[in-house]
């Protein structure tokens, strides 16, 4: 656990503020508290659970001697967006270092289903908000867990300048939405066969969390 935290550590920070932190969980009836806000059975069945957090709590205390109000800064919209990557970067650095090692990881961004209980049940203080978990232990054996298929590079790189041609993103739409249900069809003999455009319909047409502003603002964040 400490190689993998240190792992993580060593990743890029914005203006070294390191506005994150890691609480690492293996109390099991925290996990099984947390598995009640997240719906999935990953947060009880690991071997460690990791959940990363917006940290501004150490930066606020500095700022109770500082000369200037620094709340401005941390309070603010880019305060949110440097905290957050911060927290991405270490997450992903973890994640490799852990699969390295010959764990398998799944990240839960289900634990955002009701931010206050989570906030409740990890003891977080204001200007500290969760963002994602992150579940390590040993990988299943399943014959059937290839990874699944990305956007092609020539989707996702645009040289100099973004290309904005609707005719040909939309072909190139349809060209991923055949790979991704030629890859479910054979993942479950048949039994799927969904196209990558019907799961962001299904997903970003799911009125959920709507509360997130809110919840962002009672802990401190995003005053501005």
């Amino acid at each position: 656990m400490r190689k993998l935290v240190e792992a993580g550590q060593s990743a890029s920070t914005s203006s070294f503020l390191q506005a994150y932190s890691i609480i690492g969980v293996d109390d099991v009836k925290i996990k099984e508290n947390l598995k009640e806000v997240s719906g999935q059975p990953y947060v009880v069945e690991n071997g460690y659970l990791f959940v990363f957090v917006i940290d501004y709590y150490r930066h606020r205390l500095i700022d109770d001697n500082a000369e200037t109000n620094m709340e401005t800064a941390y309070g603010s919209t880019e305060g949110l967006l440097v905290g957050a990557i911060d927290a991405a970067l270490v997450a992903e650095n973890i994640a490799v270092t852990a699969e390295d090692m010959g764990y398998g990881i799944v990240f839960l961004g289900s634990l955002r289903n009701d931010v206050e209980r989570v906030r409740e049940i990890l003891n977080l203080p204001d200007y500290v908000f969760p963002l994602f978990g992150m579940a390590v232990g040993e990988p299943a054996d399943d014959e059937n867990g290839s990874a699944k298929p990305r956007l092609p590079f020539e989707h996702v790189f645009h040289h100099n300048q973004y290309n904005d041609d609707k005719e040909q993103q939309r072909e190139q739409i349809k060209q991923y939405d055949q790979t991704i249900s030629g890859y479910y069809d054979k993942r479950t003999n048949g039994q799927r066969q969904e196209t990558w455009s019907q799961q962001i319909e299904t997903f970003l047409g799911n009125k959920a969390r709507l509360d997130m502003l809110d919840q962002l603002r009672k802990a401190g964040l995003i005053q501005r």
